[in-house]
């Protein structure tokens, strides 16, 4: 376990100003001030989305047949992320493969290094930085494979053309409303433990963000300590008792922030502790439904499907010689106050906008 210290120096005054609110307001403002802005942060990302974000039409439809190849790491949020991508290529009778077991980095090396073996169109990874496939991109740039990137912190570079989907600010915002929320929730009274994966350098600027806001909106009487988890591990089930062993030696927590939400599956069964709320980034079905039984209480609202669409977006802009877009995605907090207003998907994931593959129709010209 370890506290964030000297790391949240590096996001700075960013992930506020993603909010509109002035950093400068942090400094001047008691306690109590901060749970007001914390509430009314909360108060500002509680609404629902209706636009995917993106309005700039294709030129012209893209061509058939392209080949899209994804990395997995099998985990429940990347079957979803990649179903969606697998659908998107299908409206533009493009072709699909998904690669699973992108686990660790030398799984993400050489899944990628069998991808490239398909002789695709395009890549995608998700949350893999360049300094994984060090070699293996001018490899790809050279054999004329363009690779997309979701959820990665790296400024394009070779074959990696395009890392604006749920990049750096989109998460540094998600830090800061998973701060507000348990700062509102505890009048400023939060003692929260991380379940953290450093795995994964977008896991790692959502921690800093966290930890970053939590000591802005509440500076005296707030604690955070990340407690870092591999990945194996959260795949055989063991995060329910590291909780119980966590909460054990931390007495008087009252949150617990995940790095992801299927990773906490049964934690709160195993916890049986409902003054410990839990909640953090990118809920899955079960934290949804963990919203509207109450034993869960705030994430954020990551929708897979439209990440999955923008993915198939920006390679039918590549496809046709247009620029890449830099939007950020819709998103919204999920709290248990909200949890039966939320636009879902009929498996029970988190979609926010109802309409979402119709738009993109519209901006793709296709039915």
């Amino acid at each position: 376990m370890r506290k964030l210290t000297t790391a949240v120096a590096f996001i700075g005054a960013a992930s506020l100003l993603v909010s509109g609110l002035a950093p400068a307001a942090f400094a001047a403002n008691p306690q109590d001030k901060g749970v007001d802005l914390a509430t009314a942060i909360v108060a500002k990302y509680n609404k629902t989305p209706t636009s995917i974000g993106i309005t700039t039409k294709l030129t012209k439809k893209p061509p058939r047949g392209q080949f899209v190849v994804a990395l997995s790491n099998g985990g429940d949020e990347n079957k979803v992320l990649d179903e969606s991508i697998a659908d998107a290529a299908k409206v533009l009778k493009w072709k699909y493969r998904e690669l699973v077991g992108a686990v660790s980095p030398e799984t993400q090396r050489s899944l990628f290094s069998q991808a490239l073996s398909l002789k695709p169109d395009y890549i995608h990874i998700s949350g893999i930085e360049p300094s994984t496939l060090s070699d293996l991109l001018p490899k790809a740039k050279k054999e004329g494979v363009v690779v997309i990137c979701s959820a990665c912190m790296s400024k394009p570079t070779s074959a990696l053309e395009d890392t604006h989907i749920a990049g750096p600010k989109t998460i540094d915002l998600w830090g800061q409303m998973i701060a507000a929320y348990t700062v509102a929730a505890t009048k400023g009274n939060v003692k929260a433990q991380g379940i953290t994966v450093p795995l994964y350098p977008i896991l790692r600027r959502f921690d800093v963000s966290f930890a970053k806001n939590l000591k802005r909106l509440c500076p005296t009487k707030c604690t955070y300590e990340e407690n870092d988890q591999q990945l194996t591990d959260i795949f055989a089930g063991k995060v329910p008792q590291a909780a119980v062993n966590i909460v054990a030696s931390n007495p008087g927590t009252n949150w617990i922030v995940s790095d992801l939400g299927g990773w906490v599956t049964g934690v709160s069964a195993a916890l049986k502790n409902p003054a410990i709320a839990i909640g953090g980034l990118t809920a899955g079905k079960a934290n949804v439904q963990g919203l509207k039984d109450g034993s869960e209480s705030a994430w954020t609202g990551y929708s897979l499907p439209i990440v999955g669409w923008s993915v198939v977006d920006s390679m039918a802009r590549h496809s046709i010689g247009m620029p890449y877009l830099k939007n950020e995605l819709p998103t919204q907090i999920l709290t248990k106050q909200n949890a039966k207003s939320l636009v879902l998907t009929k498996e029970g994931d988190y979609l926010g906008v109802r309409d979402y593959q119709k738009q993109f129709k519209n901006i793709w010209g296709v039915k």
